[in-house]
């Protein structure tokens, strides 16, 4: 394993060295091979396996500081509580990625936690980075899963464990907010020009590079929230220690797969007022990045600042048509605003599953409505509604067939449903990961039929609805 420090190099105002400290009788319980393979890690090999369970030390090993605005508050200094960066490694695309160690053990941002990680978030982390993965949503990723026997105490003692996970930058807009508001003017731009080299390279050739980044980030930001919006994901915690300067989901914590259809839904019962609910989390991206932007009011003119911002929402928009334009199988973005504001109307007043409802469209054949109907209490609005969306059918081009295969592409059979993620945690609790396995090969296959896995395609049961995940997952 070919392991790189290149943050390590930017000095200690940016980080503190910190090592994994393994837990007791720890284990290796799954490692994710084609991840590994595109990194060239062999996770098997005894070096790499010492240095990565932290039986040998990483001399350049760190957790990051940083700041971030909290549900709206901002906390001038947070931190790696519980994480320590290995390195870099360089994947077979050239490009470089973190190697990040979740449940690590203390670190100077712990702020009196114990720096651990539970048996039950790493695997909610594990499963929804690798499902968002095959969603194409741009995700880090779980490269190792350890399980221990040493207890770890949340609301009731649980089973410790630590997740590797990759991405190819962990740097947070807080890392921005840190240095700007600590007067830290010098390693600001030290940070500008760390993320110029290692993310952005192709803005330093612009007219203004700075510029030219974060137009990019602002972009990056708005297809990344589209995509989550069409695939029914919400994070559930947005803050802006929580958002990738690299346009990647990060921070895996009380997220949720939206299931019945409701625009107004909020998977983190930790927030009482809602603040990050489905049907808001473009407008909460459209104020983190304002939050990034004032970081930058000493490089740039208000005016540019302000112009750049004003790109977020056609990005956004744009994107999100196109991809509903490809979940209805229509071929203009005309199309979508017919036909989605209707059917998103019909889904919320039916609490319709928003994934098994695009699925069966997918499957939808000229003059047969009933697998659909099936499904509403209101026949009548539905049927409506289906007629005019087989009128547009009827006036494209492709064949019924080949729509019909280009939806079911993009329309996952398979979502990572709260109760599933549930049943997994509790076998896995009991030393039994098949459970788990299987789900995973399902969520990394989301498109396929898995005729064999057809129970895990099935809605939540009602005691799976009522499953409660809060900032403690």
């Amino acid at each position: 394993m070919n392991l790189q420090h290149y943050f390590a190099n930017l000095g200690s105002e940016f980080s503190s060295k910190t090592q994994i400290q393994p837990l007791h009788q720890q284990r290796l319980v799954e490692f994710n091979p084609s991840l590994a393979t595109f990194l060239s890690i062999d996770i098997k090999s005894p070096p790499t396996k010492r240095l990565l369970s932290g039986e040998d030390l990483v001399p350049s090993s760190l957790s990051m500081v940083y700041a971030g605005h909290q549900f709206g508050g901002f906390s001038a200094q947070l931190g790696d509580g519980r994480g320590v960066l290995l390195g870099e490694v360089r994947g077979q695309d050239g490009l470089l990625y973190d190697l990040h160690m979740k449940g690590a053990g203390p670190t100077p941002y712990s702020r009196r936690g114990d720096g651990r990680a539970v048996l039950r978030s790493c695997i909610r982390e594990y499963l929804a980075s690798e499902a968002m993965h095959a969603l194409s949503v741009p995700s880090s990723r779980a490269l190792a899963l350890y399980d221990s026997r040493e207890a770890v105490y949340r609301e009731t003692p649980e089973a410790g464990a630590m997740l590797l996970r990759t991405a190819q930058g962990h740097i947070r807009f807080g890392h921005f907010e840190y240095f700007f508001y600590q007067g830290k003017q010098a390693e600001l731009d030290q940070l500008i020009d760390y993320c110029l080299e290692h993310y952005y390279p192709d803005c330093l050739h612009t007219e203004s590079p700075l510029e030219s980044m974060l137009m990019e980030v602002v972009k990056r930001t708005a297809r990344m929230i589209a995509k989550w919006q069409s695939v029914g994901f919400q994070h559930g915690v947005m803050n802006t220690d929580n958002f990738s300067f690299s346009g990647e989901t990060i921070d895996y914590g009380p997220y949720g797969f939206m299931e019945d259809y409701e625009p107004n839904w909020v998977c983190n019962h930790s927030d009482h007022e809602g603040r990050y609910a489905f049907s808001r989390q473009p407008g909460v991206g459209l104020w983190n990045l304002n939050c990034l932007m004032r970081c930058f009011s000493k490089h740039l003119e208000r005016d540019q600042l302000i112009a750049i911002l004003q790109c977020y929402e056609p990005e956004l928009q744009t994107h999100y048509d196109a991809l509903m334009m490809k979940k209805m199988g229509l071929n203009s973005v005309q199309q979508v605003d017919e036909l989605l504001p209707s059917l998103l109307t019909l889904l919320a007043t039916e609490k319709m599953d928003y994934s098994v409802f695009f699925r069966l469209l997918s499957h939808f054949e000229q003059g047969d409505f009933a697998l659909l109907l099936d499904e509403v209490v209101d026949r009548e609005a539905l049927s409506t509604w289906l007629e005019r969306y087989e009128r547009v059918r009827i006036e494209n081009e492709l064949a019924w067939s080949q729509i019909s295969a280009a939806m079911l592409a993009v329309n996952p059979k398979f979502i990572l449903r709260n109760y599933l993620a549930h049943d997994a945690i509790l076998a896995a609790e009991r030393g039994d990961y098949l459970p788990f396995r299987r789900l995973l090969n399902v969520l990394t296959h989301p498109f396929d039929e898995h005729p064999e896995s057809d129970l895990l395609a099935q809605r939540a049961p009602e005691w799976g609805k009522s499953l409660e995940v809060s900032c403690s997952s």
